[in-house]
């Protein structure tokens, strides 16, 4: 009796280790996908509110940043010294440690020309962002653009969300670019408009 209560207790160990085994596997090939919108009003058809705008004198910058019929224009009449001198910002977004994030956005202008967009901390903005640095290269044709990234960090609730739309030099254009110092400073004073921004946290596939 003995001898088989031990066989029993050999047949559940084994088995308790292979349903471990399974669900470590299982846990390992869970199908990720983006999930809601993380944003309020990131088609903008409730005009501004929550997005803030940024028009830097200090650095030179002038112009206006405006929300209507569903669009976020730029106006840059002044460029400025820095990119940041006309920008707007989205604030007090939860970013978490480890977890996958997909940046999404539609954007144009009235001549073909550079904005930089990034994704960092509200709170120390020249901290390294969580979504580095990207230069693009918009047309006056709707374009939409789509940038990945898995937070590196801690998690952070002030993360913030930066347009930024005036002086740039094109420091972190891909590789190869045709643009010229001469035709980045001759540009970038024209009028971007974005719209349909979604930050979205990759999350399980229903099943």
């Amino acid at each position: 009796m003995k001898k088989e209560n031990s066989r029993l207790m050999i047949v559940f160990a084994v088995l308790l280790f292979v349903m471990g085994l399974n669900s470590c596997v299982s846990a390992g090939d869970v199908l990720l996908e983006p999930g809601e919108n993380m944003l309020v009003n990131g088609d903008f058809e409730s005009g501004q509110d929550p997005w803030t705008p940024w028009v830097d004198e200090g650095w030179g910058g002038a112009g206006e940043v405006t929300w209507e019929d569903g669009i976020a224009t730029l106006r840059i009449d002044e460029q400025g010294d820095e990119c940041w001198a006309v920008a707007m910002h989205y604030k007090k977004i939860l970013i978490e440690k480890g977890e996958k994030y997909v940046f999404r956005f539609k954007a144009k202008s009235d001549m073909n020309r550079i904005i930089r967009t990034n994704i960092g901390s509200g709170l120390a903005p020249s901290d390294p962002p969580y979504l580095y640095y990207q230069d693009i290269e918009l047309t006056t044709e709707w374009q939409t653009y789509e940038f990945e990234f898995t937070m590196p960090f801690r998690t952070d609730k002030f993360g913030r969300i930066d347009f930024n739309c005036a002086n740039n030099i094109g420091a972190f254009l891909p590789e190869g670019t045709s643009w010229t110092a001469e035709k980045l400073y001759a540009t970038s004073g024209a009028t971007v408009y974005i719209d349909d921004v979604e930050l979205r946290k990759f999350v399980p596939v229903a099943e």
